[in-house]
């Protein structure tokens, strides 16, 4: 009897818990946007082709690579302070600096788009550079306003924004697909189109905030926030930067060694495994970051929290991604069609890498609170140079796509593994003694 008070006790706590209430908001709303991306990706697998895939994931690859700097990293500052008007000035900030990079961008790809596209093997496609600076500032925009309702602890309005923005992404594809002839062109704009749509419902959420920030921002707040986290742009902002060119390197080399269907093959089978990856990102890292800021703020330890967090994730992943490890070429050729088998074996390889991104949000957002800004920047320089060794000799020792992929995923398994036990060993705690 005792047992079963106490136990109904326990998942009382559990249940009443900020933290779990608040991720239980943000993941309802990003499975349900991941549910919608799923549902549309086999319609539109068999309204596009692979070669317009391809297309896509080169623009896509181009707008994540300058999306992470386009607003100096400020963005992610913006829950840290403990006085309203420095996020509110950081806010600000970031709102500034980000039109500005998506303008100067612009002015940089103009004479430089043909040199570009031909170099990574699209020939014939240079005006759909244009969309990258428009793709950076849609995404770093929504970006910015996630952040700030973040602040807010406003979680259910994020989850509601990022559901319409999967709506609105797969509708436009989807119904330009049907109506209009199916070309790359479409693919993109849904892209641009989704978190534009999300933006607007964030601001339209603001409405009872943004007089409050238009009355406490001042230029000397923005001059002084801008100080204050110069770590940010300094040290984050370039990491962040290598990070993304890191991530997105296989598009660029794929293009140069293979062909665009083979990018559009790699695109499907990294999309797909993304989601849920994005899914926990989204869900757990925000909520993660702004209660390890209280933590951090009141002198408490990190480790525990960081400890239950990441088994957690382990505990949701470890199937699904064992599934597609095992059995991922049958898996996509039932649900994206027979042409997309190839992309299922592409899935298999990255299966292991992507199940310990899965769970690496929290650690991440423990390199964040600790400031250790410098260790990242050198990590990720790291990271960059074995992946691209990884796929330029696996390249010109194999000459087929397939290896070269399972040489860059064991180079993400040995660097995901020690970027998340560095991450624990940061939280504070280290195991001595078996305790």
């Amino acid at each position: 009897m005792m047992n079963a008070i106490l136990g109904i006790s326990f998942v009382k706590r559990i249940t009443e818990s900020k933290f779990v209430q608040n991720t239980t908001t943000m993941l309802a709303g990003n499975v349900t946007a991941q549910v919608v991306g799923f549902i549309a990706a086999p319609l539109i697998t068999r309204l596009y082709s692979p070669k317009d895939f391809g297309i896509m994931t080169f623009i896509q690859s181009g707008a994540n690579i300058f999306s992470v700097m386009a607003c100096f990293r400020y963005r992610t500052a913006i829950v840290l302070p403990k006085r309203d008007k420095n996020g509110y000035d950081l806010f600000a900030l970031s709102l500034v600096v980000a039109v500005f990079v998506s303008f100067l961008l612009l002015l940089f790809i103009i004479p430089l788009k043909k040199i570009v596209v031909e170099k990574c093997g699209f020939a014939g496609y240079e005006n759909y550079l244009l969309f990258i600076p428009f793709a950076v500032l849609a995404v770093s925009s929504r970006d910015i306003f996630v952040f700030l309702h973040t602040r807010l602890k406003n979680f259910r309005q994020i989850s509601i924004s990022t559901v319409l923005m999967s709506f609105a992404t797969a509708g436009t594809k989807i119904c330009a697909g049907i109506l209009l002839p199916a070309t790359a062109f479409w693919l993109i704009l849904g892209n641009i189109v989704g978190p534009i749509v999300s933006s607007i419902i964030l601001v339209i959420f603001l409405t009872d905030v943004l007089p409050q920030i238009r009355d406490i921002v001042t230029l000397a707040g923005i001059k002084d926030v801008a100080r204050k986290y110069n770590k940010f742009p300094r040290y984050n902002m370039p990491t962040a930067f290598i990070n993304a060119i890191s991530q997105n390197l296989p598009v660029f080399l794929f293009g140069y060694f293979f062909s665009q269907e083979v990018v559009g093959l790699y695109g499907l089978a990294n999309m797909i495994l993304r989601r849920p990856v994005n899914l926990m990102s989204q869900a757990i890292s925000k909520i993660f970051l702004q209660k390890s800021a209280e933590i951090e703020n009141k002198g408490g330890e990190q480790y525990n929290n960081l400890k239950k967090t990441t088994l957690g994730l382990a505990l949701i992943g470890i199937i699904p991604f064992a599934a597609l490890t095992i059995s991922g070429k049958w898996i996509f050729g039932f649900i994206f069609g027979k042409e997309w088998c190839e992309a299922g074996l592409y899935a298999q390889a990255l299966a292991p890498w992507l199940f310990l991104a899965f769970v690496n949000p929290p650690a991440n957002q423990i390199y964040i609170i600790k400031q250790k800004l410098r260790f990242l920047w050198y990590f990720n320089c790291v990271y960059i140079i074995f992946r691209f060794v990884a796929i330029v000799s696996g390249y010109y020792i194999f000459q087929k796509a397939f290896p070269v992929i399972v040489l860059f995923s064991i180079t993400g398994i040995i660097m995901n593994l020690f970027f998340i036990l560095h991450a624990f060993y940061l939280a504070g705690r280290v195991q001595i003694n078996g305790t």
